[in-house]
């Protein structure tokens, strides 16, 4: 009864979310579940779009996150760990529960006093994120371009600036490099709105967040699979968490090094995969999206990184030498700004939970390790005032609300137009 019962539940998510392709894709690639955890996959767009005749690139405007990490907090690895181990110790886990243990003891062995640190993999992403932007343009990172580096003051975030910039170095040794992290710039690298924040979730919001969660809360299966007493299970484990902490485990070993000898994802059904990751995306769009149910506003706490972003370009327009400006922070200013730039269907306006797979909102696809927005400006001649440009997400070209002279390229001043009215508006 208990098995048909989540068969019911099951068919009810996936007929409400009618993400077929989003499963699709989780099957094809399980690291996709991972959501904000997915460890960065490259561009998938390997050839860009030709600029308009007599156009050649001549200013980058970039926003990137972090790289691969580990978990931030010890809890993240004691928990699910802890919780074996004790059972364990009472002869209460099942072999497949024993062999879990012990794959939970080497995973906890390597973050040991690592926690929320970048690892090697995240420094080898920046690298190759900053090796592939001086490929693609060339013309940017001349020897007489001004490189200019802002962090914010995390750790992670710094060292993921040091190795970009250690890249950049290596292959074009004289070009001017400037580069900082002070709390001076967080006001635009990683706003925090005040008013927003408190109003994310809400009473009522949590009670429907809550009521969309509560469809993939029957962990019954997986339960069993690594206890050998329901009895026990019932009194000791706290099942809920217990399967959060696991598959946030599961999603976030393919960012560290003891990925290439085990996995955790075996633990979990496509079904269940599908479930949690559903969970988490929601959590997303409630929190950074334009969710109906807290207001549609979250995404305006990043009006300061966006104003920045525009200010910063009208000045450096006016430059007759190349530049770049380079952001380093952290998925949740990404996300939102995302979101406010309405880029893809990043734009979408819900209250429905269950449509987000559907309408193609999958974090995933905006906020791996090492996300990345690439603002890339073309002109004639320094005298050329039809200034163009086009945004890469992840190095991918997207699409824009604006109406295009040759998709994927924009007029600057459509953008900063329709842009700074959305702002002005918002603070109305």
């Amino acid at each position: 009864m208990r098995n048909f019962l989540l068969s019911v539940v099951l068919t009810v998510i996936v007929t409400g979310l009618e993400a077929q392709t989003i499963r699709e894709e989780l099957r094809d690639n399980i690291r996709c579940s991972a959501s904000n955890y997915m460890a960065y996959p490259g561009p998938t767009q390997l050839k860009l779009t030709d600029a308009p005749a007599g156009k050649h690139p001549f200013y980058i405007s970039h926003y990137g996150c972090y790289g691969s990490r580990y978990n931030n907090r010890p809890y993240d690895y004691e928990l699910p760990y802890q919780t074996l181990a004790k059972a364990d110790s009472l002869g209460k886990l099942t072999e497949l529960g024993k062999d879990v243990l012990h794959r939970l003891a080497l995973i906890c062995q390597e973050a040991d006093d690592r926690y929320g640190e970048l690892t090697p993999m995240g420094a080898q992403q920046q690298q190759q994120i900053m090796r592939r932007m001086v490929n693609r343009f060339p013309e940017v990172f001349a020897d007489n371009s001004t490189v200019d580096a802002r962090s914010t003051t995390l750790l992670r975030c710094y060292l993921s600036m040091e190795n970009a910039m250690m890249q950049l170095s290596r292959m074009r040794p004289n070009v001017k490099i400037h580069h900082n992290a002070t709390h001076l710039d967080m006001y635009f690298l990683n706003q925090l709105d005040r008013h927003l924040l408190n109003t994310k979730m809400d009473s009522a919001t949590t009670a429907r967040y809550n009521a969309f969660a509560r469809l993939c809360e029957d962990n019954t299966r997986l339960m069993q699979s690594l206890f050998n007493d329901t009895a026990y299970i019932h009194q000791h484990v706290n099942t809920k968490t217990l399967n959060a902490q696991l598959f946030k485990m599961a999603s976030n070993l393919q960012n560290l090094e003891i990925s290439h000898q085990l996995t955790l994802y075996d633990l979990f059904t496509d079904d269940e995969i599908y479930c949690n990751w559903g969970r988490e995306n929601a959590w997303w769009y409630v929190n950074y999206g334009f969710c109906t149910l807290n207001g549609a506003k979250q995404p305006y706490s990043q009006r300061n990184l966006l104003r920045k972003i525009i200010n910063d370009a009208d000045s450096l327009i006016l430059s007759d030498r190349p530049n770049v400006q380079l952001r380093f922070g952290h998925e949740t200013v990404i996300l939102p700004l995302v979101c406010l730039l309405e880029i893809n269907n990043f734009g979408l306006a819900t209250g429905d939970l269950g449509v987000l797979g559907r309408k193609g909102w999958a974090t995933y696809k905006a906020i791996p390790m090492s996300a990345n927005l690439q603002f890339v400006f073309y002109r004639e001649n320094p005298n050329d005032k039809d200034v163009l440009f086009k945004v890469l997400l992840n190095e991918n070209e997207v699409r824009l609300p604006l109406k295009s002279i040759d998709a994927p390229y924009y007029h600057w001043r459509d953008f900063r137009e329709y842009y700074l009215k959305k702002l002005e508006a918002y603070e109305e």
